[in-house]
């Protein structure tokens, strides 16, 4: 089965950093499954526990209270941007990662590259009918 994540109303859990840079961005994300193309053919929609790790991993911009809801974000890979996220994903490319909270604070994760890899176990949330393309 095919993953993609989808940033708005995912759940920022937490942000960690090591004192030689690398670090992670762990979610509660909100993820399409299908067996053709998530967010385009009809499947399932759930939470999954992921984590992106960055390295050379710097932050800016305001975090505020962590967990935190998601309104808005995207993943650009070498300028190209992502909304929706293959899960798992990797590149070695430069990566910008700007997330929206819901309780209006904005900030960006950027790193020499990222990877993106599942944690626990998918929970199922709902049947979702992607009839036209996003």
């Amino acid at each position: 089965m095919n993953s993609a994540i989808e940033l708005h109303d995912s759940e920022c859990l937490a942000i960690e950093q090591n004192s030689i840079g690398a670090g992670a961005l762990v979610l509660d994300a909100y993820v399409h499954r299908s067996n053709g193309e998530p967010s385009e053919t009809p499947g399932e929609g759930g939470i999954q526990r992921v984590r992106f790790s960055v390295e050379a991993m710097s932050v800016s911009g305001r975090i505020g209270t962590l967990p935190a809801t998601i309104y808005n974000g995207s993943l650009n890979i070498g300028g190209a941007s992502l909304d929706l996220i293959p899960l798992p994903f990797e590149s070695a490319q430069s990566c910008n990662l700007r997330l929206s909270l819901l309780d209006g604070e904005d900030f960006c994760i950027t790193g020499k590259a990222v990877r993106v890899t599942p944690e626990g176990e998918f929970r199922f949330v709902e049947h979702v009918e992607f009839s036209t393309k996003k």
